[in-house]
């Protein structure tokens, strides 16, 4: 058990100052017992709860400077959009962080029903489900953007349209298509 703590302790360590900068942090997933005892529960934005009650809401739609305000607000809250250039860096700071959160979860005992008599599972149920929302509104007002003629960010960048959708190759397929 100590062995588990101290690679877990030294793991958070090593990776906290790397991915400081990270949306989702290593230092969040050792915040994680706060939260789940709801000592450090943050509160979930407004404009989230706004997207998630109403994502297809034509209020706040009339202009592109309207639709780029609705936007520029909601990548405040949720981090750039799939088509932002900085997006494509790769999810290492979200693996860290779930690896983190792991490490915290299994060191202490019946942390599953900590969670649900305190209610952070319906609070992360509320989060997920605001986050969700907003994710949606985002689409809906760039899909807005685009039919207005609207420039980037009330639209979906240039490079972001022109993209062609495709399935990611696995390397064992490859294989057993040249032994055909």
């Amino acid at each position: 058990m100590r062995t588990l703590w101290a690679a877990g302790l030294a793991a958070m360590l090593i990776a906290t100052p790397v991915l400081a900068q990270q949306k989702q942090s290593v230092g969040d997933g050792a915040q994680a017992p706060l939260r789940d005892l709801r000592i450090n529960e943050k509160k979930i934005p407004d404009v989230l709860l706004l997207a998630a009650s109403a994502p297809y809401a034509s209020q706040g739609t009339k202009s592109c400077a309207q639709i780029r305000n609705g936007i520029t607000q909601l990548n405040a809250v949720l981090g750039s959009d799939a088509d932002a250039p900085e997006a494509k860096g790769g999810n290492g700071g979200a693996i860290a962080a779930a690896g983190s959160r792991a490490i915290v979860g299994t060191l202490i005992p019946g942390f599953g029903l900590v969670r649900m008599i305190t209610g952070a599972d319906k609070q992360e149920k509320r989060v997920t489900a605001a986050i969700y929302g907003g994710t949606i509104r985002r689409a809906y007002l760039k899909g807005l953007g685009v039919s207005k003629g609207c420039r980037p960010p009330a639209a979906p960048t240039a490079t972001a349209r022109a993209a062609v959708p495709t399935l990611p190759v696995d390397k064992d397929d490859k294989k057993e298509d040249r032994k055909d």
